[in-house]
């Protein structure tokens, strides 16, 4: 084949591919990035600005634990709560990312943890993603095969109302 017999054809396999290929989507890591860093710098409204209109938050703990928090309302509530515990530190274990959901592993420090007689505890958050916005999110599952974990369970059942 010539050239000029092949260009057009070359021409018309890359603008299908350009065409063809799929719309990207924000980086569910790094949004959730995003998430952690503006709540460490108590900054709310940045981090309710990640999350859709319709998100949900179902947690283990904080005003969404008996009821899931639906929409940026009820998060931001939230949300205001946990960024008055100045003394709460997240560190990212692992992430595992399947299609629009990340899996996290991290481990937490606080206060109230501390008041457990552990140094840290370690959990797994469950975030559902859409382009660059979190849709739903399942927070915080206990790692129960770590025993500093465990301790803190143990504790935190015989003290409910702690903070």
């Amino acid at each position: 084949m010539s050239p000029t017999t092949s260009s057009p054809r070359l021409c018309a396999a890359l603008l299908a591919g350009i065409v063809a290929a799929p719309v990207a989507i924000a980086d569910p890591v790094a949004v959730q990035q995003k998430l952690f860093d503006a709540l460490a710098r108590s900054d709310v409204a940045a981090a309710v600005a990640l999350f859709s209109d319709d998100a949900v938050i179902d947690a283990q703990s904080g005003l969404c634990a008996k009821t899931p928090c639906v929409g940026k309302a009820a998060i931001q509530k939230d949300l205001e709560r946990y960024v008055k515990d100045k003394s709460r530190r997240i560190t990212v274990l692992n992430t595992y990312l399947t299609g629009n959901t990340l899996l996290t592993r991290f481990e937490a420090r606080s206060a109230t943890v501390q008041m457990a007689g552990v140094e840290r505890i370690v959990l797994w958050g469950v975030r559902e993603f859409r382009a660059d916005q979190i849709v739903s999110s399942r927070c915080c599952l206990p790692e129960r095969t770590d025993s500093q974990t465990l301790r803190f369970l143990d504790w935190d059942f015989a003290h409910p109302s702690s903070p």
